[in-house]
Parts: structure tokens; sequence; C-alpha cells
């Protein structure tokens, strides 16, 4: 059962952990009473950009928010007991990648709603919300 603090709180995995995740996202998540981060992902163990030579490593990351890091958002995927629990996602990622991630998190969001609805005994489907740093695709299909 979801308490009505847990309802209240939305749980978040913030995808990259660069510039903008480090400078922007990240700060101003952990301030936000009704959210707790719950994951980052970076496909880089210590994230660069030309912008802040300084980013933090995941492992600093992890230990900074209290969170676990992956390297993939389908290892995040993977974890149940972390993603089980996730609300939403903020992709914070190069612009080329966005597309591709956010497709991934809204065939995970399919998924899930499938197999809630085949499960008469379970319904507490929880939407997956996914927030795309501008643009969403470098690439018209």
């Amino acid at each position: 059962k979801i308490s009505l603090a847990d309802e209240l709180t939305a749980n978040i995995a913030v995808i990259g952990a660069g510039w903008w995740s480090q400078g922007w996202h990240l700060p101003h998540l952990k301030q936000n009473p009704r959210v707790k981060i719950a994951a980052i992902v970076d496909k880089s163990a210590q994230p660069s950009s030309d912008l802040n030579a300084n980013l933090q490593s995941l492992e600093s990351l992890s230990n900074n928010y209290s969170v676990p890091t992956f390297s993939s958002v389908q290892d995040l995927l993977r974890d149940v007991d972390v993603s089980a629990d996730i609300d939403g996602f903020i992709i914070a990622t190069p612009h080329s990648t966005h597309y591709e991630i956010a497709e991934l998190l809204l065939e995970e969001d399919e998924q899930r709603k499938r197999e809630v609805l085949m499960d008469s005994k379970n319904s507490d489907y929880r939407p997956l919300h996914v927030f795309v740093e501008k643009p969403m695709t470098t690439d018209v299909h």
C-alpha cells in the first residue's frame, strides 16, 4: 500500500550526470521536499563538461545524494528494487540521445500498464513521467 506521504512525494531518476544535472537538476530536486531523487544514470563513471571541469564522479554523486547510480537506463530498469518506485525521469543527456532514451522509457511505461491490466489483483499502475531537456531530438524520422 502507498502511504499519503509517499503519494505526495515524487521519486525522480536523473539520466545524465553532466553540467546541467549537477549544476541545476540535482541541487533543485534535493531542495524540494516533495521530491526524492531515486537514482542517477550516466554512462561515464566520471562525467565531464567543457562548461565545468569540476564535475563529481558517479560515486561522489551516489554518496552526496544517497542514491544508487547506474551506467545505463537498461541497468536501472532491470533493478526492480529501484525502478518499481520511480515516478518520473529527467533526461539531461546530449541532445542526440534524447529520443532513444525517451522511447525506451515510454515503452517501459506501456509494459507496466499491460502487466497491471493483465493482473486483476494488481491495480497499482503508476505511470512513468518523462521530462526531456529540449530539443526532443536532433533527427526527425
